[in-house]
């Protein structure tokens, strides 16, 4: 809890000497900043989502939610187009490309495919995988596998899709070896006219 930190932090900075106190000041500058990220994740979760469609070239659109996230690697046959909300999909790419490298991946894939059921989105990861205690509720809000997780990434990024009329899946829970590795699928449908 953010809160119990600071006031902990702020109690031992009274008593302490001036090196221990700007210390204890910078942990809670550092609870400030993750209270502000939890804040602005829990106002994302209230927000009604307006989808604006629009034709994307794929693999430029890939590549540009990748820029983000040096490291990962973008596929997508060239050519490919795909229909989606650019806006809600990056936003919900990039807490996936996050959560990859948060949990130590060292190798990350984004890619995408069109066919005849939609677009398909994968990020893959080689991280440790994700605990089978997690998996069943892996998207409901405040469910995480790290400290300093709020719980909240995943679950917004599935309303984001959903949206959309799409899903959010983990189509490889990874670990122990496994291959390709943990792998999240997004599927969004060919939108019906």
């Amino acid at each position: 809890n953010p809160i119990a930190a600071m006031r902990l932090r702020a109690e031992n900075a009274l008593a302490a000497d001036d090196t221990r106190r700007r210390a204890a000041l910078e942990a809670i500058l550092a609870q400030i900043a993750r209270l502000t990220r939890l804040t602005g994740e829990l106002l994302a979760m209230t927000q009604k989502r307006e989808v604006r469609r629009e034709t994307v070239a794929l693999p430029a659109f890939l590549a540009g939610c990748a820029a983000d996230h040096p490291g990962v690697a973008v596929q997508a046959p060239p050519g490919t187009t795909a229909t989606l909300d650019p806006s809600l999909t990056r936003r919900a790419l990039d807490s996936l490309l996050a959560n990859a490298r948060a949990v130590g991946a060292a190798h990350i894939v984004l890619s995408g495919r069109v066919g005849p059921e939609g677009t398909t989105l994968d990020v893959t990861d080689d991280g440790p995988g994700v605990p089978e205690a997690l998996r069943a509720s892996l998207f409901e809000p405040f469910v995480t596998g790290r400290a300093e997780g709020t719980g909240l990434g995943l679950a917004i990024a599935r309303e984001l899709i959903e949206a959309q009329g799409g899903r959010l899946d983990l189509a490889n829970p990874g670990g122990n070896g496994a291959r390709p590795g943990t792998v999240f699928r997004i599927l969004l449908p060919i939108e019906k006219s």
